[in-house]
């Protein structure tokens, strides 16, 4: 399943109702409902239902026919190809290609007689021209003076507190993400879990590189080996992002109870 119907599922659950987003037309219309300045977005491809002469259109060109003998080694019998329930194409060589259909959405040029890079004339109004019937897509947003004031609205600088700490960010290549963790070959070039320290945090603290230090956060205890880095800003602290432990929720939380652990 796409990851949109996993969490609607999961949110329809958590609040005992049925699902009622079955199809990306609904998760574009409640996005559209929600935040009316995208509206635009609804117009960029026709929804699911859209058909030429009743059929959907081929995301496969003939030439793909060959398919069928990629598992003929496996059984003769080829199985049914995905279906597509949520916009106007097949998963298939079949459906409508034609270059006179009316319609934006070509997934790929073919014409009798032509090389690809050639057949795309057959879809436009001229050589080199647009498509015959619009090019696909829209512009959600046009530039104007009343538009927003990017450079005035400046956040205050940051202003580190006594006793209180705020958690920067830190992400790695390797063991930021959460599937590709459980790899050995990842495990095997990630960083053990730190948190990071400016030297002036670490003095306050009496701790040392390499000193566990503890922390809690929504009910747990968190213990990690200190790193210091001159490049952290004092009143921070920096935690790798992923990890285990360390929940990508924590990004920009506030820390209280930061000491050394006791041993």
């Amino acid at each position: 399943l796409e990851s949109w119907r996993w969490l609607h599922s999961l949110h329809s659950t958590l609040l005992s109702r049925e699902v009622d987003w079955t199809q990306l037309d609904h998760v574009i219309d409640a996005v559209v409902a929600k935040i009316p300045e995208l509206a635009g977005i609804k117009d960029a491809a026709p929804d699911a239902t859209f058909r030429i002469r009743g059929q959907k259109l081929a995301r496969e060109p003939h030439r793909y026919s060959g398919r069928t003998a990629m598992r003929a080694n496996i059984s003769v019998h080829e199985p049914r190809q995905p279906q597509d329930i949520d916009t106007m194409f097949t998963f298939s060589m079949e459906g409508n290609n034609q270059p006179t259909a009316h319609r934006s959405q070509v997934p790929f040029a073919w014409a009798p007689g032509w090389n690809s890079p050639q057949a795309w004339n057959k879809f436009q109004d001229e050589v080199g021209g647009k498509l015959r019937f619009g090019d696909p897509g829209v512009r959600l947003f046009e530039t104007s003076e009343n538009g927003l004031d990017y450079f005035t609205s400046v956040p205050a600088r940051f202003q580190p507190q006594d006793g209180k700490w705020r958690i920067a960010p830190y992400y790695h290549l390797f063991g930021s993400d959460e599937l590709s963790q459980r790899a050995p070959v990842f495990q095997s070039r990630m960083p053990q879990p730190y948190i990071k320290l400016n030297p002036a945090d670490a003095a306050k603290l009496g701790v040392n590189a390499g000193t566990r230090v503890s922390f809690s956060y929504d009910g747990n205890t968190v213990t990690l080996p200190v790193e210091i880095a001159e490049g952290l800003t004092a009143g921070q602290v920096g935690l790798p992002m992923g990890m285990s432990g360390i929940a990508p929720v924590l990004a920009g939380a506030h820390l209280e109870d930061l000491k050394e652990a006791q041993q």
